[in-house]
Parts: structure tokens; sequence; C-alpha cells
């Protein structure tokens, strides 16, 4: 008997009704915050090698690995990695980019009054 679901509709199902098994894998496979499993969507991927900012162009899921395949947007570089369903601890970190641009935009906006705000806000292309 396999430990892992046979599918990726049945692997987001597992993970709505297990979320503390499952938490490694919610930056990803979360239906209500990214939708479409975060495809076309950039992300800051970070691993014991360094970072870099990538688009998520494909997930797959075979066997108890994600399959994941992104594109570099600036040089045009491919990546691909697995991710082990079961493996609490990835190798690799992937951090949706609009969540670190809210960040610094909530960070950013509690420094500037609203008067200050709108005068930057004009300036912007």
């Amino acid at each position: 008997m396999n430990e892992y679901p046979n599918t990726l509709d049945e692997l987001v199902a597992d993970m709505e009704l297990n979320p503390d098994k499952y938490k490694h894998l919610q930056f990803i496979l979360n239906r209500q915050k990214h939708i479409n499993l975060g495809l076309g969507q950039l992300y800051l991927v970070v691993n014991n090698v360094g970072f870099g900012l990538y688009r998520l162009e494909d997930v797959d899921y075979s066997e108890g690995l994600i399959l994941m395949s992104f594109t570099n947007p600036a040089t045009g570089n491919k990546a691909e990695f697995s991710l082990d369903i079961n493996n609490k601890h990835p190798q690799v970190f992937l951090v949706n980019w609009r969540d670190i641009e809210d960040m610094v935009y909530s960070e950013v906006t509690s420094n500037y009054t609203d008067h200050e705000l709108q005068e930057l806000e004009n300036e912007l292309p």
C-alpha cells in the first residue's frame, strides 16, 4: 500500500482534510490563496546553493513527488525539481513574490502618512 495520494487532486483534497500533515506543502498547493496552483506566478526560490526569482510554469504529481518547472524571467533559464510530499524538511523553499511585495508594501505604508503615500503614488509612472 502506497503512503501517498494517487493524483494531484487527491493530494489537494487530502491536504484540506489533514492540514497538519502537509504544512510543509501549503506554500504551493493552497486552492484558496493561490489559484491554479500558482502557475504563471513568480516565486523566490531558495536552496542551499542560492536564491533567485522564477516563474512557475508547470506542476505535476507522480507517486508522492510534486514535480515543478520554473523559468527565470530575466534569463529564460529553466529549472526543475521534485518535492517528496512526505519530506517535512525540503531542501528548497518557495515564497510567492506577491507575498513579499505585500509585506514590503505593508512595511512602507506603515511608515508614511496618507498624504505622503499619495505623493509617492503620483510620482510612479
